[in-house]
């Protein structure tokens, strides 16, 4: 059911290609906010030379601009604002879909999902932290300023979800089904975003820090994981919970150094080996992948592999 939704509205291709435009567009227009603080925090800062830039933009630390972390992760999100927009209008008026489309099949969005994942993801991050803890206790320190965990709270509920669902809108649902339209099989959209959602993050900072074997692994694994989920429950609630876990945790919890979100996180973490992240969470997927089966009553896993109706 949740590829037959692909054939709602309007599908030509220029359509696909005009919206992918749009929201690159409105992603451009979100920038511009940070754009123009970087560029009065340089002004501004007779320490801050190229080098300064260059390690900005390469490890996205913008202590080094003498610029607040909540405000520098509160204009990082606030791109995602125009993306959405125009990504969304594209998809009411030139596709002629309903948005709630994007999302489910059913009559209603099921909330109830959305909160299970992330609420249980969040709890298996913790418990596989907890063990990394004992094992490595000297790699962790109390970072938390109370008053600044408060305000990185407050963004983490209202603006991080933007970027986090729609991250999920796109891959999961409208590149997956626009790729089902064409497709035979369920696992062709499934591997295809998967590999498309590594690339698109190719270009972070853990990249050049780790490597980019075992960080490949980890966020093709990731795709490989939400797509999954939403193939197996037929809508985008439990995904869209566990992707705004899995970023939620990264900033307000345990930032660690190297990574995309550097925040004034409760912990912060001194070294990390990335095989060791990857392998995590390819086990708490798979963890919370029986859950979810045993929990929504899903069907049999070859339903990953049927064919696709058309």
């Amino acid at each position: 059911m949740y590829f037959k939704q692909a054939k709602d509205g309007e599908n030509e291709w220029w359509m696909y290609l005009v919206t992918v435009l749009l929201l690159l567009f409105g992603y451009g227009v979100g920038q511009l906010p940070l754009l123009w603080v970087q560029s009065y925090a340089i002004e501004n800062h007779s320490d801050i030379g190229i080098a300064e830039v260059d390690r900005f933009a390469q490890t996205l630390d913008f202590s080094i601009l003498h610029i607040d972390n909540n405000l520098g992760i509160l204009l990082m999100f606030t791109i995602f604002i125009g993306a959405t927009l125009f990504f969304l209008l594209a998809v009411k008026f030139i596709h002629k879909k309903s948005l709630k489309g994007l999302i489910t099949h059913n009559y209603r969005i099921n909330w109830t999902k959305v909160f299970f994942g992330l609420v249980v993801w969040l709890a298996l991050l913790s418990i596989f932290e907890l063990i990394l803890y004992f094992v490595s206790p000297e790699t962790y320190y109390l970072k938390a300023n109370w008053d600044k965990v408060f305000i990185l709270l407050l963004i983490c509920i209202t603006v991080l979800p933007i970027q986090t669902t729609l991250e999920e809108l796109f891959f999961r649902s409208y590149v997956m089904k626009g790729i089902g339209l064409i497709a035979r099989s369920k696992w062709i959209p499934l591997i295809i975003t998967s590999l498309l959602f590594g690339l698109v993050h190719s270009s972070n900072p853990e990249i050049s820090k780790y490597g980019m074997v075992p960080m490949q692994l980890y966020y093709i694994s990731a795709g490989l994981l939400l797509g999954i989920i939403t193939i197996m429950d037929d809508g985008l609630e439990l995904a869209i919970g566990v992707h705004a876990a899995t970023n939620i945790y990264g900033a307000l919890f345990v930032c660690y150094d190297g990574s995309v979100l550097q925040t004034d996180s409760i912990w912060h973490v001194t070294d990390i080996n990335a095989w060791i992240m990857a392998v995590i969470f390819v086990v708490s997927g798979i963890i919370f992948l029986l859950l979810s089966k045993k929990i929504f009553d899903w069907a049999a896993w070859s339903k990953l592999t049927e064919e696709i109706k058309k």
